[in-house]
């Protein structure tokens, strides 16, 4: 006995959403895919399975999920940039070749970690070719291993030549959407700010991968060299850099004019690793914190009544209730190394190892 066409129809459907998998429901999908870890480097391989599953991970609504899912990525290391550019991982189970930075492949080539930021790192590749000194800004995705290489603006060939001058960069995610957290680095547009110090004077430049160019060089008169011992800090749309003698270079990316912060003026200068700079949790204000034989001094900036002022907050943090009673001995050898934006810690460093400094800053 056949069936009626409509009746047949119904019955074919009802077939076919019965044999639906898991896998072929978007919904469902999703629900998987939010749940994977965070750790390298499960969310790239995914992406590779086939389109459907790359559209899904590379989509902004997904990383708003993954992100409210997940909460903050996790710190999985450090990249000591005066050794070698060397990664330390903090989790056991990351080897530190997963994210070896780019090495150099001649004899007088040259590579300066100098900031990391939203999946994105950024170096200067310094290269000798026919008895002339060249640099190129090199911008580097740790999780799969691309780079984009940026020739240095043409206002600052000259000094590119010159080696004793001193170079910075930092770099950005400029897409906000998602959080910055977007799996492939170069999904989403980025920005790299050119630092350099020459003489009494720094200069500054500004290039944004959507337009493919560098912006104006903008200048302003520096008593010390920017500090390569330190990257950067991306406080709202002012990317800061610490000097030698503790003042703070800022670039404001919006207006791309760069300028001086001073120190507070009671914030004693002993060496280069006597200052961090840090962000406040409460209202993202530029922090600056100090370090002495004793402890730690975090100072905010703030807006008073009619003009900006450094204000220190809390008691300072004594170096002893950080680290255990057999080490008190050796505590002028610690030293403040580096910070992290998005768990707001400050990493200090010793002969022995390294310790995260997480007050709530």
């Amino acid at each position: 006995m056949s069936m009626p066409g409509e009746t047949m129809s119904k019955v074919l459907d009802d077939c076919n959403n019965c044999s639906i998998t898991p896998l072929d429901d978007n919904d469902l999908l999703q629900e998987i895919l939010v749940r994977l870890p965070l750790k390298p480097p499960s969310l790239p391989h995914a992406s590779l399975v086939c389109k459907r599953w790359y559209n899904i991970l590379s989509h902004p609504q997904f990383h708003r999920r993954l992100r409210q899912h997940h909460g903050k990525p996790p710190l999985l290391g450090f990249f000591k940039m005066i050794t070698g550019n060397d990664f330390t991982p903090i989790l056991d189970s990351i080897p530190a070749k997963r994210f070896a930075a780019p090495k150099s492949s001649r004899p007088f080539d040259h590579w300066d970690f100098l900031d990391c930021r939203h999946g994105l790192a950024v170096l200067i590749h310094q290269v000798i070719l026919i008895n002339q000194l060249g640099r190129e800004v090199v911008v580097w995705d740790p999780l799969t291993g691309h780079q984009r290489s940026l020739c240095f603006p043409s206002g600052l060939h000259s000094a590119e030549r010159n080696p004793s001058n001193v170079w910075h960069a930092a770099v950005w995610c400029a897409d906000a959407e998602g959080g910055h957290v977007h799996g492939d680095g170069f999904s989403r547009p980025f920005k790299v700010v050119l630092i350099c110090s020459v003489h009494k004077h720094t200069f500054a430049c500004l290039y944004d991968s959507r337009s493919g160019v560098w912006g104006n060089i903008t200048s302003t008169p520096t008593t010390d060299n920017v500090t390569l011992l330190r990257s950067s800090i991306l406080i709202e749309n002012t990317v800061c850099w610490l000097l030698f003698g503790g003042d703070i270079l800022a670039f404001d990316i919006e207006r791309q004019t760069l300028g001086v912060i001073e120190k507070p003026a009671d914030a004693r200068h002993t060496d280069c690793y006597s200052f961090q700079l840090w962000q406040t949790c409460d209202d993202s204000c530029l922090g600056l914190a100090v370090m002495s034989k004793i402890g730690i001094q975090l100072w905010k900036r703030i807006s008073a009544l009619y003009d900006v002022e450094w204000v220190l907050q809390h008691e300072t943090i004594q170096l002893e209730g950080l680290f255990p009673q057999e080490m008190h001995s050796d505590l002028e050898m610690v030293k403040m190394v580096g910070y992290d934006e998005d768990s707001n810690s400050i990493v200090l460093g010793r002969l022995l190892g390294s310790k995260l400094l997480d007050q709530k800053l």
